[in-house]
């Protein structure tokens, strides 16, 4: 087995070891699964069965949360029948319902990972740097996309539990994201999955069609210009292209670029100054795709006056 196909695994290996050395004492969660496991039954939940997190044992509880007033807490508890039987069955209704009674999702995620370890985890900034997470309209629907994020790592890596690929990745962070050159976070940064994952996280919003190509391309101009006249680049083709099929009466898909833009200086469809700064504009397309070579901000600019985008 590569590294790369194990390192996920060392990481929950060293999570006993990790957590002694943060917090002076390892976590013993096997014993608070243990304690709330009967909560997995239909039956009402007590603040007495969460007392378990406020034991000086749990000092990784007490040093991040605190539990809201008991008074609070059983006063919105009562009534409230929550069914962690069926889980992850109608999740969002049941996660909402506990945020109305605890006011924070990271409680939420606590009180979840224990009751169900197979399908939960912990919310922590840690782990949501780790995934990219990205955040939802809401506090449920961000959770929901961590517990999504969890859950594909948990299929990919093979784990047991969602819960113990949480656990793995905290530990990715905690142990490793200080050491660049250390193999372990080299096979995180390297892993064609977990990229294709913090990709999708990160760019959907961007790269789910809604937005125009030369709109994306100015959008990149300053974060990536290679990337953003590659982009431009195509935009201007496709601009040549379906300009020829409307007003030179051909697909133009035969010629090159080049011959094209000669033709509809040829015919007086375009004066010199546009000839001249398509041909440019194809230069500057040319160097980013062909060549993968970045071009300077203005040359992106100027690409991206042709296809009409304003730089704000």
């Amino acid at each position: 087995m590569t590294i790369l196909e194990k390192y996920l695994k060392q990481c929950l290996n060293d999570f006993r070891e990790v957590t002694e050395q943060k917090y002076g004492t390892p976590c013993d969660f096997d014993a608070i699964e243990a304690s709330v496991a009967s909560l997995g039954e239909q039956r009402p939940l007590t603040y007495e069965e969460l007392r378990v997190f406020q034991s000086p044992d749990q000092v990784w509880f007490q040093k991040h949360w605190q539990l809201p007033p008991e008074d609070n807490v059983t006063r919105a508890l009562k009534g409230q029948n929550f069914d962690f039987r069926n889980l992850p069955n109608k999740e969002s209704d049941l996660i909402g319902a506990l945020l109305g009674v605890f006011q924070h999702i990271e409680l939420v995620s606590i009180i979840l990972r224990f009751v169900k370890p197979d399908c939960y985890g912990i919310v922590s900034p840690p782990v949501e740097r780790i995934l990219d997470v990205r955040h939802g309209g809401s506090t449920v629907k961000t959770y929901l996309n961590y517990l999504r994020d969890l859950r594909e790592v948990r299929r990919y890596h093979h784990f047991k539990r969602t819960a113990d690929a949480d656990m793995a990745l905290w530990v990715l962070h905690e142990r490793y994201s200080s050491k660049p050159e250390d193999p372990i976070w080299r096979a995180y940064e390297a892993d064609p999955f977990m990229l294709r994952l913090r990709a999708k996280n990160l760019m959907t919003h961007f790269l789910n069609g809604s937005i125009p190509y030369p709109e994306l391309a100015n959008a990149l101009s300053e974060t990536d210009r290679r990337l953003a006249a590659q982009i431009a680049g195509i935009a201007f083709e496709q601009k040549v292209r379906q300009q020829a099929a409307r007003d030179l009466r051909e697909s133009g898909d035969d010629k090159d670029l080049s011959a094209l833009i000669d033709e509809f200086r040829r015919v007086g469809l375009i004066d010199r100054g546009t000839w001249e700064e398509w041909h440019e504009a194809r230069r500057v397309r040319n160097k980013a795709i062909h060549e993968n070579l970045a071009p300077t901000l203005p040359k992106v600019e100027a690409l991206l006056k042709v296809l009409h985008v304003r730089k704000y």
